[in-house]
């Protein structure tokens, strides 16, 4: 399964408001990884259009704000190959409608 270029361009969209415009022009990288495409922020890999559903995205927040962003409708732990991501997380559909959070 292919990622969706139109919740890539959602999160492009949402990184170039929220990044400083010469932070997003120089700093921000598009690779296709794991099948879906990584925005590489300053060369750490920040947002992640997954191929593994058409509505996730796999975003990284570190360890320290699992806590309050997990319990969350729609957000869980990344899970690759049945291995734990923490400092990851997935988000559904459901979950990016509050994607200010």
């Amino acid at each position: 399964m292919a990622y969706s270029e139109s919740l890539a361009q959602q999160v492009r969209a949402i990184l170039a408001t929220e990044l400083p415009p010469r932070v997003f022009e120089e700093e921000v990288e598009e690779k296709k990884m794991f099948g879906g495409l990584a925005f590489m922020v300053r060369g750490k890999m920040t947002v992640t259009v997954s191929s593994r559903s058409q509505e996730l995205i796999m975003v990284l927040i570190g360890k320290e704000m699992e806590k309050q962003i997990l319990p969350k409708n729609g957000a869980s732990v990344t899970v690759m190959k049945g291995r734990l991501y923490h400092g990851y997380i997935d988000l559904d559909g459901e979950a990016q409608k509050e994607l200010s959070y």
